[in-house]
């Protein structure tokens, strides 16, 4: 029984065993890439498929594990948290013949499964949407489309959800293997935010300090010590930090979110509406509420942006527009069709790009070309 499968593990074995990276010509190493990939998430398949009947079985109580998560985990080498992850999505996909399909033909993997089971289980019209969206966003990009149909299609379970995990906030701290500190934290998405938003403020401080004495680290750094700078109080940054909410007027004024509308923390995620509203009263969040300004018809002589131009282009682009790329802060404003060529200040003519992308646009010939249809398209440098 499963001679395929063993045969073809047999074969793998092999191979990467041969395998000498250096010998591979660089665009025949993409090409082995892609096989792998492939292979991983059809490997994935077969795993998240089989897992409950496994869990059925009892043979992980039998060889001592506390739950069949538990087995999973170890013989997946995942975390508990992931193990029981996957072990929801399977349950959930003979329900989902769309993602169920999507998994048994190698286009996702169990990370997005986990995401759309999730989303799909609350909102099923949004089945086929989303796993389209899967096959052309990275995985960060797919968590947060899921977050905001789930948000929307449930709006009493997602009030319910936003007060379990303010039931079960906490901090913990541990020492790794290496003798380090370590931190872990569960928050409420506008409490998060906004201890967020004091870390990026006093990092700033933190970078200024560092190019000011030569020093130049990652941005992970800088953040550990604004951390360290806040918390024991010896922080510089003045003044007020604060933290965008975008949420459409209508769903301010019904109280709740439907299918198209939006409620959620900038570069946080979806938060009940009930949570906008008393956010909106306090002074360290700005609530930016849209309320159908026509931002298409606002254009400006020069290329400075106007207020209700940039705010239409924060929302529409929370991060980098370039496919594949997830990064979402010092993103900067890119003119398609260039200012100097006459390319107007519209929100049509107007992109929010990272830095390495904008800095490929502009001094190495890359393109970013709009569909038609809508979405982006990257042409890399000639």
């Amino acid at each position: 029984m499963f001679e395929s499968v063993r045969d073809a593990i047999e074969t793998m074995r092999g191979f990467a065993g041969r395998l000498v990276p250096g010998a591979v010509a660089p665009a025949d190493a993409v090409v082995l890439v892609e096989l792998a990939a492939e292979l991983e998430r059809l490997a994935g398949a077969v795993r998240t498929l089989a897992a409950p009947r496994a869990a059925e079985s009892g043979s992980w109580e039998h060889e001592g594990f506390r739950s069949a998560a538990h087995w999973l985990a170890a013989r997946s080498g995942t975390s508990v948290a992931q193990a029981t992850s996957t072990l929801e999505a399977a349950r959930r996909l003979p329900d989902q013949p769309v993602v169920d399909s999507a998994v048994r033909a190698g286009r996702v993997s169990v990370p997005q499964v986990i995401e759309l089971t999730s989303a799909i289980g609350v909102s099923p019209a949004h089945e086929q949407v989303l796993v389209e969206y899967a096959a052309r966003e990275p995985l960060a990009i797919l968590r947060e489309q899921c977050r905001r149909v789930i948000a929307s299609a449930a709006h009493e379970q997602h009030l319910d959800r936003y007060r379990r995990v303010h039931e079960t906030r906490y901090v913990r701290h541990w020492t790794d293997t290496d003798g380090a500190f370590r931190l872990d934290a569960r928050l409420t998405p506008d409490a998060g935010a906004q201890v967020w938003a004091v870390l990026e403020r006093e990092r700033a401080a933190v970078f200024t300090d560092a190019r000011r004495d030569g020093r130049r680290e990652p941005y992970d750094a800088y953040t550990a010590d604004a951390f360290v700078r806040v918390v024991t109080g010896t922080g510089t940054a003045t003044g007020t930090a604060t933290v965008h909410v975008d949420i459409d007027h209508a769903a301010l004024v019904r109280g709740h979110t439907v299918a198209g509308e939006r409620c959620e923390i900038r570069g946080i995620g979806p938060v009940p509406v009930a949570v906008a509203r008393r956010l909106a009263d306090d002074s360290v969040l700005k609530v930016l509420v849209t309320d159908g300004v026509d931002v298409r018809a606002v254009a400006h002589a020069g290329r400075t942006i106007p207020a209700h131009l940039r705010s239409a282009l924060e929302r529409r682009d929370p991060k980098c527009v370039v496919p594949g790329c997830s990064v979402r802060e010092r993103l900067e404003i890119h003119h398609v069709v260039p200012f100097a060529l006459g390319g107007p200040t519209t929100l049509d003519n107007l992109a929010r790009v990272c830095a390495h992308h904008h800095a490929r646009i502009t001094n190495d010939g890359a393109q970013l070309v709009r569909h038609a249809e809508g979405g982006w398209a990257w042409r890399g440098p000639p």
